[in-house]
């Protein structure tokens, strides 16, 4: 894929993970590898919602801007540790979708027992909170990418999903986000009962 073509791409993304509620205000952050040593990612303090192809930031491997004016999103080591230890994967969505961060404080993962998270939703795991953007936060994420997790909950957080393609990370995202939502409405219905 041209470089041009995924930024195009992740501004795309970036408005459909908005439209589906998946991010608000300038939470979330996406990132494509373009290759062995670049990697385009959302800036800081942007929202996904409007955001111009031009703003997303060309990174070297190891975090250095391409454009010493702009300002890689704060998740930046986390999108990093995961490129490290998944050689296999072209993207990483990170994003704060409302059920998947309310869930997230159960300590666990939802149930997955719907035709949906049973059939199409990948592997997931929980971790415990870190605070955003630390180098801890990146390498607690990056241990269940390395044993083959592709969506990881981060507890009080959200989700840190990784993939083939941004729409297989999004398809992904909004399945775990799905399924949060039904195992939330789920355990209030056997409340009542």
């Amino acid at each position: 894929m041209t470089e041009k073509r995924a930024r195009e791409e992740l501004a795309t993304y970036g408005r459909l993970l908005w439209k589906r509620h998946l991010v608000s205000g300038t939470s979330g952050n996406l990132s494509l590898r373009l290759d062995a040593g670049r990697v385009l990612i959302t800036p800081s303090a942007r929202s996904l919602r409007a955001l111009d192809p031009s703003e997303i930031v060309l990174v070297a491997d190891d975090g250095t801007p391409h454009d010493a004016a702009q300002r890689p999103s704060s998740e930046l080591p986390l999108h990093l540790a995961a490129y490290r230890v998944r050689p296999d994967i072209a993207c990483v969505m990170h994003t704060h979708p409302t059920m998947a961060v309310v869930w997230s404080k159960t300590g666990g993962i939802f149930a997955r027992d719907t035709v949906g998270a049973s059939e199409t939703l990948r592997d997931c795991a929980w971790t415990p909170y870190r605070k955003n953007g630390t180098a801890e936060l990146a390498e607690i994420c990056a241990a269940p990418f390395a044993a083959g997790i592709d969506v990881v909950m981060m507890e009080r957080h959200g989700l840190s999903v990784i993939g083939a393609t941004l729409e297989d990370a999004f398809m992904q995202t909004d399945l775990a986000e799905e399924a949060s939502r039904i195992a939330y409405y789920g355990a209030l219905l056997e409340q009542r009962s």
